[in-house]
C-alpha cells in the first residue's frame, strides 16, 4: 500500500518501523549472554530437562503483557505451569531490573513477536508503567501471585 491510501496511514507506517526497530534491538538482547537465550535457547523451546521452561507457544507470553513486563523485571521462583506441562521452578528465572524500559520492551517485542503467535508490540511507556505499580516487589515472584496481580489473559 502506498502512504495516505486506505489502510496505510502515516501514524500506522510509524507504528510498523518503531515496532520493526523495537524487534530488532530486543533480538539483539534476547541473544546476549546470561539473557534469554541462555534458558530458553534461541530457538524459545527452553531446556525441558534442565527446567527451564518454553517460549515458543506459551500462555505465559502471548497472555497479560503487563504480566510478562512484571516477571522479567523482578525474576521468577517456584512451580510454574507451561503449555500443560509442570516445571518445578528450583532455578530462579534472573530478574532484569537493570534493563531500560526500551531494552525490556525491545526484549519482549521480539519474544512476543517470534514465540507469541502474533502478539502485540510492548512500548516502554507500559513498562515504565508496570516498574512503578511494581516497584514494592523486593524479590522474585511466584507465578501463583502473579496470577493474582496480572489476569494471565487481557
Amino acid at each position: 500500500a502506498i502512504i495516505g491510501q486506505s489502510g496505510c496511514g502515516k501514524s500506522t507506517l510509524l507504528n510498523l518501523l518503531v515496532a520493526g526497530k523495537l524487534f530488532t534491538e530486543g533480538a539483539e538482547i534476547y541473544r546476549r549472554e546470561g539473557h534469554c537465550a541462555t534458558c530458553h535457547q534461541e530457538t524459545g523451546l527452553g531446556l525441558p530437562a534442565a527446567q527451564f521452561p518454553p517460549l515458543e507457544g506459551s500462555e505465559w507470553v502471548s497472555g497479560s503483557p503487563e504480566r510478562l513486563i512484571a516477571l522479567t523485571l523482578h525474576g521468577l521462583l517456584g512451580p510454574i505451569e507451561v503449555k500443560g506441562e509442570a516445571y518445578q521452578g528450583r532455578v530462579p528465572m534472573t530478574a532484569f531490573k537493570g534493563l531500560s524500559d526500551r531494552e525490556i520492551a525491545a526484549v519482549l517485542t521480539y519474544v512476543r513477536t517470534t514465540f507469541g503467535e502474533g502478539a502485540s508490540v510492548i512500548t516502554p511507556e507500559t513498562v515504565a508503567g508496570i516498574r512503578q505499580q511494581t516497584a514494592n516487589q523486593k524479590s522474585f515472584y511466584h507465578p501463583e501471585a502473579l496470577n493474582r496481580q496480572f489476569a494471565p489473559n487481557p
